[in-house]
């Protein structure tokens, strides 16, 4: 098999599993997916100028006018992070690759970590939900974690590009399907274990089997988790009581951890706190807002001290950590220089909580929540999120998110009967933003949740240009004329 694989590989320049992504002497790679099964499109990915074909065997004839090197796999699916570690020549064995997992704060991490290193002069790339780049400039990716073969490609780009290290975000999914079975973690972190992707994984008990998966397998890693999560701490239990590996650290602000933050103060979206750490005790001072973006940072903190890097020289680069898009974006300031309109990514019922309960607690305006939830998703979500904005939000405004195949209207309507504060309900997401901004006054603070970054609205399989920030702009400019 490795013999006619590098065969085959020798003929081409790159590979894929998307027939419409071939292009001349292109590796086209055909499987079944959940969607489409990948062998039907053999003959355009010829047409298209395929060099080689690689495809799964079981019920499958090739067809004899098909004029062109190919081999047949048994389980193909199960093979294609080899085959994509192979074609590419193995990157993450030339770069320190650190993994995060979790379900909310992977970006926040990610994002913060690869710039801290940056700023130290640490060549660094980041890949995840806002594309891959060197937090400069990001170019698109299509899920939090790519597929297995663009996974490999961007892995590769790096070490082309000498970067030394990478911060990734993992994905339950990305996990699940194998898409990162042959990368080689250097470090891995978890920041926090609440419901999620339900649809997915059929129940919580299996959606934390899968994230603690990642960081059980290959325990030569150095393995960071969040003590004060309920999942992480029982992970790091297991992984004591089993000694997989000298090489944990813990953080966290309550239980008793590696890493410590006490005596915290929050203020004008500032965050200042000791961090102990082997009976020694630093100040640290941080522009994040909020105690769950704090644990976010102490991720951070964990994984440069596992890097090796001077506590002072954290101490530095934590003072100017960047603003991430989407992630409790401020998009207007009134004359004191206090938020007024928050864009952020809150699409779970614990980000919901988190971004609610900061902005309530540090601020005594009257605070208006603007929500939907995503459709054929988890729909245990939508209840718990309406009763999450009743516990911390003066006034709701029900909308669609990423309707998909589901009815906006159904949506809203499953959402709406858990909200017992004022309450208003909008199909169009575009006009419930305009409704929303046209409407406050200086008294008042919005939070646009949901979304965040992200520039597509899904319906019926298809992503329309929309942005809840470049909306929320627009309007605004017009209120100032």
């Amino acid at each position: 098999m490795i013999k006619l694989l590098n065969q085959l590989f020798d003929l081409c320049d790159d590979i894929t599993v998307n027939s419409n992504q071939v292009k001349k002497k292109s590796l086209f790679v055909a499987y079944q997916g959940q969607r489409f099964d990948g062998r039907n499109f053999i003959d355009s990915a010829i047409k298209s100028g395929a060099a080689a074909i690689i495809y799964e065997k079981k019920n499958f004839e090739w067809k004899p006018e098909w004029n062109i090197p190919h081999m047949a796999i048994n389980e193909l699916k199960k093979e294609l992070p080899i085959i994509a570690n192979k074609f590419y020549g193995n990157p993450s064995n030339s770069l320190k690759l650190i993994g995060v997992t979790g379900t909310n704060g992977k970006t926040t991490s990610t994002v913060w970590l690869s710039s801290c290193l940056n700023q130290l002069k640490i060549k660094a790339g980041y890949v995840g939900t806002l594309g891959y780049g060197d937090n400069i400039n990001l170019f698109p990716t299509s899920n939090t974690t790519p597929d297995v073969f663009s996974t490999q490609k961007i892995l590769q780009y790096f070490k082309a590009k000498k970067a030394s290290h990478i911060a990734m975000e993992v994905s339950s999914h990305a996990i699940d399907q194998k898409r990162i079975d042959t990368l080689e973690f250097d470090i891995k972190v978890l920041t926090n274990i609440t419901r999620d992707h339900l649809d997915y994984h059929g129940s919580i008990e299996n959606y934390i089997k899968c994230k603690s998966s990642f960081l059980l397998e290959k325990p030569l890693s150095v393995i960071i988790i969040n003590n004060d999560d309920p999942a992480g701490k029982i992970i790091a239990e297991q992984i004591k009581t089993q000694n997989k590996t000298p090489k944990l650290l813990t953080f966290g602000l309550e239980n008793n951890s590696d890493l410590m933050a006490k005596k915290i103060s929050f203020y004008n979206d500032r965050v200042a706190f000791d961090l102990h750490h082997k009976d020694e005790i630093y100040r640290f001072e941080a522009p994040i807002f909020g105690k769950y973006n704090l644990y976010n940072l102490m991720g951070v903190i964990g994984c440069l001290l596992k890097l090796e890097i001077n506590i002072k020289d954290i101490q530095s680069v934590v003072l100017d950590l960047p603003q991430i898009e989407g992630r409790a974006e401020v998009i207007k300031r009134n004359d004191n220089n206090e938020p007024i309109i928050i864009i952020d990514y809150a699409h779970t019922p614990d980000a919901l909580r988190n971004i609610l309960e900061t902005i309530k607690q540090h601020n005594s305006k009257k605070l208006t929540v603007l929500f939907g939830c995503g459709g054929n998703r988890d729909q245990g979500k939508r209840k718990e999120m309406a009763i999450i904005a009743n516990q911390w939000a003066d006034k709701a405004i029900i909308t669609s998110d990423n309707p998909r195949d589901e009815s906006p209207v159904d949506i809203i309507e499953e959402i709406s009967r858990h909200i017992n504060i004022p309450l208003k309900k909008f199909e169009k997401r575009d006009a419930a933003i305009k409704y929303a901004v046209e409407g406050m006054s200086s008294n008042d603070i919005l939070l646009i949740a949901g979304k965040g970054h992200e520039c597509y609205q899904e319906i019926k399989g298809k992503k329309y240009p929309f942005s809840d920030k470049n909306i929320a702009l627009k309007v605004l400019e017009k209120i100032k004329k």
